[in-house]
């Protein structure tokens, strides 16, 4: 399937218990969407104003990721959302899905408001969060993974070090590691390479600064890890299964 992307605008994420998933997330200083909608969402100021950046959060009967790219024109599934604000305005978001493609999970969506992913109220956050900047997946082949989607998408590629390629069709980045190499970046964290391949696994999302994160990590008794340029790494036990890399921007 070949489309012409734009960018990956947000990470889907499908829970057995999306419930305890969000919990662990506010307990993270991310602010969500509602509670009684689905999808919860972790919204973030995008860099264009009709591609959103966020995180969805879904009820599912297992758990998984997927990415979502962004796309001008698509024919599928019509799918609409409302969440009320604080002062009682509601939003509504109308969403095309398309099929599902490979060689990692990913589908095109279409999104026909996207500024109901913008509002102010939640695009703030406690853990001062600025944005969605890249996505972890980990394949067998990152090469031969990456190929097939330049060619999917129409982006580009390139080689970051050995077992790791980026992916790129817009200003955010999917970055596909080898199991080995994942395993070695993010050894900070004790994390074994998944088995199940190919798979996504985390998500890298920008922060003001590292310190007032870690801060709030220890009030709320949330175990991190600090690796080079005081980037601060959440394991996925403690957010409902994603590895979560927050990167300091000053």
């Amino acid at each position: 399937m070949k489309i012409s992307a734009r960018d990956i605008d947000h990470l889907s994420v499908t829970h057995t218990d999306p419930e305890a998933a969000a919990a662990k997330l506010l307990q993270l200083g991310f602010n969500l969407t509602p509670e009684g909608v689905e999808p919860r969402c972790i919204c973030f100021q995008p860099d264009r104003d009709d591609v959103p950046n966020y995180i969805e959060l879904l009820s599912g009967d297992a758990t998984h990721f997927a990415v979502a790219m962004n796309v001008e024109e698509l024919e599928g599934e019509e799918r609409t959302h409302a969440w009320e604000t604080e002062d009682g305005f509601e939003v509504d978001a109308g969403v095309v899905v398309g099929e599902s493609g490979g060689p990692l999970p990913w589908f095109p969506v279409k999104h026909e408001t996207p500024d109901a992913f913008m509002e102010p109220e939640w695009i703030v956050h406690p853990n001062g969060a600025l944005g969605l900047m890249a996505i972890h997946a980990v394949a067998e082949n990152p090469r031969e993974a990456a190929k097939a989607l330049k060619i999917a998408w129409g982006g580009q590629t390139e080689e970051i070090f050995e077992g790791c390629m980026m992916v790129k069709a817009g200003s955010v980045e999917l970055l596909i590691w080898s199991p080995l190499a994942y395993q070695l970046e993010y050894k900070a964290l004790e994390i074994m390479a998944p088995t199940e391949l190919p798979v996504i696994v985390g998500a890298a999302i920008a922060i003001e600064r590292s310190r007032p994160l870690q801060a709030l990590l220890r009030a709320n008794n949330v175990a991190f890890a600090l690796t080079e340029g005081d980037r601060v790494l959440i394991a996925p036990e403690q957010t409902g299964g994603l590895m979560i890399e927050f990167m300091p921007q000053t």
